[in-house]
This record gives C-alpha cells, sequence and structure tokens, in this order.
C-alpha cells in the first residue's frame, strides 16, 4: 500500500491510499495511515482519499489466513487504535470515498469528520456477521455515533451491503457526488472546515468523541481477545 500525500495552498493535506486494487487493509496498513496522520501535524485540514473505484473493500482476505492467534489479536487491535487515531485526531478530517467502502472502508469513512461518497456500482456497508466474524466495539462505537438510531441494528447485525445513496442517507457517509467530482468535493469541504478556529473545532470535537474513543481503548484488549477466541476456537 502507497499513501501519497499532496499539500495544497490552502492548508489541506490529501492523503490517498492506493494499493493498485481494493485498497486491502492489514497490520501494516494500519499503522502506516496513523504515521501518516501523526506527519500532518503541520496541516490545517486533512482529506483521506481512496484510489479509482475503491475508498477500501476492508481487510486483507488474502493476509488473513495467514495469521496465528496472535497476529490475528494484533491486526485487529491495530485496527481499533487507528479508528480511534482518526476519530479523534483534532483536525477536520474529510473522507473522499471513491468507490466501494466495505466493512473495514466504511469504518474508515466514519471515523472522519465528513465523508463524501462516489455514487454508483459500490457497496458499503459493515458486513462482518456475513464473513462470520462479530464487530469489534470500536466499530460499533463509530457506527452509534453515525448512523441513524431507526436504521443502526437492522444495518449492522445482519451486516447488510448498501449502495452509496442509501450509505449517505443512513449516516455511513454524509453527501454524494459522481465519481470524478468526489475528491474534489471532499477537499473543498475541508477547506471550509479549515477556515474555522481550530482550538475550538478540535477542543469541540474531543469533547463529543473523547470519552467513548477512550473507553473503546481501555478495553480494546480484552474485546479482541474475546472476539477471536469466540470467533475462532
Amino acid at each position: 500500500m502507497q499513501i501519497h500525500r499532496d499539500d495544497s495552498d490552502d492548508g489541506v493535506t490529501t492523503l490517498t491510499l492506493d494499493d493498485g486494487a481494493k485498497n486491502a487493509l492489514d497490520t501494516d496498513v494500519f499503522r502506516a495511515i496513523a504515521d501518516a496522520f501523526d506527519a500532518a501535524a503541520d496541516a490545517k485540514a486533512i482529506v483521506l482519499a481512496g484510489r479509482e473505484g475503491a475508498l477500501s473493500a476492508g481487510l486483507n482476505v488474502k493476509v488473513l489466513p495467514t495469521l496465528d492467534r496472535d497476529g490475528l489479536v494484533e491486526l485487529l487491535t491495530v485496527f481499533g487504535q487507528t479508528m480511534m487515531r482518526i476519530w479523534t485526531d483534532p483536525h477536520p478530517v474529510v473522507c473522499a470515498a471513491t468507490g466501494h467502502a466495505l466493512a473495514g472502508g466504511t469504518m474508515l469513512a466514519m471515523a472522519c469528520d465528513h465523508a463524501v461518497a462516489a455514487d454508483g456500482q459500490f457497496a458499503w456497508g459493515l458486513i462482518e456477521t456475513t464473513i462470520d466474524f462479530e464487530l469489534p466495539r470500536f466499530g460499533i462505537a463509530l457506527a452509534r455515533a453515525n448512523v441513524r438510531n431507526d436504521q443502526l441494528e437492522d444495518l449492522v447485525i445482519p451486516g447488510r451491503r448498501i449502495g452509496p445513496a442509501e450509505a449517505v442517507e443512513v449516516g455511513f457517509a454524509d453527501e454524494l457526488a459522481t465519481p470524478d467530482e468526489v475528491l474534489a468535493h471532499a477537499q473543498a469541504h475541508a477547506a471550509q472546515l479549515a477556515q474555522l478556529p481550530a482550538g475550538a473545532y478540535a477542543g469541540t470535537k474531543a469533547r463529543l468523541r473523547r470519552a467513548a474513543a477512550d473507553d473503546v481503548l481501555a478495553g480494546i484488549d480484552d474485546d479482541i481477545a474475546g472476539l477471536v477466541h469466540r470467533t475462532h476456537g
């Protein structure tokens, strides 16, 4: 996975994920994303973007079968830590969901402050149940903070897969744009948010999210260990 950085004159840093395929996620990718956010500390706002056709289709299904129990625990723990890192970043963070955003891809979008979804035949959803996996607490925390209350359980428990327009309707994303305009819309929104007083933005964001994120992180070891035990014996 490559993460391309582009800095604009208006202080918006764009981080583009690109593995040449589905932007599959693994331990090294999550750490690279967190490092890229740390390196963008001088930005006024951050855009997290996917490659053409994919924000991310979720965890790397080629890597998962190669992991022993400890490797899987490490992957899911770093996954959760990275989602909370993005969710609580003091900058305005906008997602340019350039295509498919499944499972971990949906979580990436929800961890941002605003997500622009590409319209078209793209898939969204927290589909973990359908692949015989329990949704970790960090995913549930993101869903509770984003998804409409009347849709939450009907989407999350069965792991329903939906399209981009419905993703916006239910709260996985916030705005729909044509595929060739997704990045520009995300960058424009980030530039608008960057004009707000940075301290007040960061402080209010922390008041909204910090307690929930701290609760997730405090229990992440037990949550992931239990999840892996129940799922994989």
